[in-house]
């Protein structure tokens, strides 16, 4: 994607992601269906004037079988709950495409694997 930056209200997920110890922001994924590909992006997020490294998902929740899309980033090194807050987000490098995960313990180290590429780009 070419630096363009997003505004959107950050709303409530399904807590899985803070479950495996990778909270995200879930956001409104509609209007990147079939403009994006379904996979892990590096982004950043802006939020109270300061900005954030990120890793985006994009596409439905495999390992549960979804088929909605989702639209949810992990902001690497924040800890605050921001439901209902107004979050801008620049998406930036393709990370990979999504895994077909046997289980949440793949799943885990899929997403430290992604942090970790993120932290290093």
């Amino acid at each position: 994607m070419v630096d363009i930056w997003y505004t959107d209200k950050v709303v409530s997920g399904t807590g899985g992601g803070k479950k495996l110890g990778f909270p995200t922001i879930n956001l409104n994924a509609d209007r990147f269906i079939g403009e994006l590909k379904e996979g892990i992006y590096s982004c950043l997020v802006e939020y109270d004037k300061k900005q954030f490294l990120g890793a985006l998902y994009f596409g439905p929740r495999y390992i549960s079988n979804g088929k909605k899309y989702i639209l949810e980033i992990h902001i690497i090194d924040f800890d605050k709950t921001i439901y209902g807050k107004t979050v801008e987000f620049k998406i930036d490098k393709f990370i990979r495409a999504p895994v077909d995960v046997k289980n949440q313990v793949e799943l885990v180290d899929l997403i430290k694997n992604d942090v970790k590429t993120i932290k290093s780009l």
